[in-house]
């Protein structure tokens, strides 16, 4: 249960909306996936405002178009606001730090956590165990990604691309790019890590660059997401399972 502190509108309204979807905090070896949109909380985006970081202010600042400064704003507030509930803790102390790579980080917690938002969709997932990576993209996708599969693909991948056409292909790409995206999160490389270079097949263990400082191996698994949405999430060896959570 979340302490007793004086919570905003905003706070108080994601504590319940977490409730009635059946968030609770996970228990061992186990991570908890929430996906909304957050366009239906921007009226509230004065409120989530003050839960940000000085960096996540700042950065928010900097978008030029409102529904991405909005959705960044709900998204890392609620996300906030999730935090405190599993951490049972006031939202405004959870401490989230990055590691150099932009890895969230919540240090001697014994969780991890991941954030992802596309368009006004929002995904956030929080686990127990060694490291999380979430990803969601809308589907169809804005960009063509047959100009970077190349780029995404291993060689095994893009001769299983080569056999699909249209919106198949499209499709399978956008699938592939997602737990791509989602794997890399949860090894805390990021980009950094040319994507053609790990196969990101479902349901298996991958291990991580050669060059990875701490990063555990992972599995793949897809998420059930609203129709016009991908989604994708990786877990660390120690974490066995998953529950998602539609707000």
């Amino acid at each position: 249960m979340l302490q007793q502190a004086t919570f905003s509108r905003f706070t108080h309204r994601v504590a319940a909306a977490l409730r009635a979807c059946g968030f609770a905090p996970p228990s061992a070896e186990e991570a908890r996936v929430i996906v909304f949109d957050s366009a239906p909380w921007w009226s509230l985006r004065g409120d989530a405002a003050d839960l940000l970081s000085c960096q996540e202010a700042q950065r928010a600042s900097r978008f030029r178009h409102a529904l991405d400064h909005h959705t960044y704003t709900i998204a890392h507030a609620f996300w906030r606001v999730a935090l405190g509930v599993a951490l049972d803790v006031d939202p405004a102390q959870v401490v989230l730090s990055r590691a150099p790579d932009g890895q969230p980080l919540l240090p001697g917690t014994g969780f991890a956590t991941s954030l992802s938002h596309s368009g006004t969709m929002v995904a956030v997932a929080i686990a127990r165990g060694a490291a999380v990576g979430v990803d969601i993209e809308g589907y169809p996708p804005r960009s063509n990604l047959h100009e970077i599969a190349g780029v995404l693909c291993s060689a095994t991948e893009a001769a299983a691309m080569a056999s699909l056409e249209g919106d198949a292909r499209a499709r399978a790409l956008l699938e592939l790019w997602t737990r791509k995206e989602a794997l890399l999160k949860a090894f805390g490389v990021g980009l950094r890590v040319a994507p053609s270079t790990i196969e990101a097949s479902i349901d298996v263990a991958i291990e991580p660059p050669a060059n990875t400082a701490g990063a555990t191996a992972c599995r793949l698994s897809t998420l059930a997401m609203p129709v016009g949405w991908l989604g994708a999430l990786a877990l660390a060896h120690d974490i066995k399972g998953h529950s998602l959570h539609h707000v």
